[in-house]
């Protein structure tokens, strides 16, 4: 009977242990931080059944938590609001995968030293 379930244990273990790993690899990435200062690059896209979309486009320097930067691009549905923090999420595969707004007094202390320098 032990044996049974320390079987099944290790299973829910190892079992546990993959699906983490795939979500953080699809999901998961590091945390980068941006001030909207400009209007987003409009494009219009049009889907298979003929309707029409607006994105726009970001491209911009994000920063980490450490203060390190790198270029970035993301799109919203809408034009974003100036002056507004957003802290990105950058996967290693699939670059940026989800945005949100953020308070200022929520930034990394490194990472708003570098956006309120410009």
């Amino acid at each position: 009977m032990k044996k049974v379930l320390f079987g099944l244990l290790a299973f829910v273990v190892i079992i546990g242990g993959l699906g983490y790993g795939w979500y953080n690899t699809s999901y998961g990435g590091t945390e980068r931080y941006v001030k909207i200062t400009e209007d987003g690059r409009k494009k219009v896209i049009k889907a298979d059944s003929g309707e029409r979309f607006t994105d726009y486009e970001y491209e911009m320097t994000a920063y980490d938590k450490k203060g390190d930067e790198k270029e970035v691009s993301f799109t919203a549905q809408h034009n974003l609001r100036k002056n507004a923090y957003l802290k990105l999420i950058d996967n290693k595969v699939k670059g940026i995968t989800s945005w949100e707004e953020v308070q200022e007094k929520d930034l990394p202390s490194k990472a708003k030293e570098k956006l309120n320098q410009n």
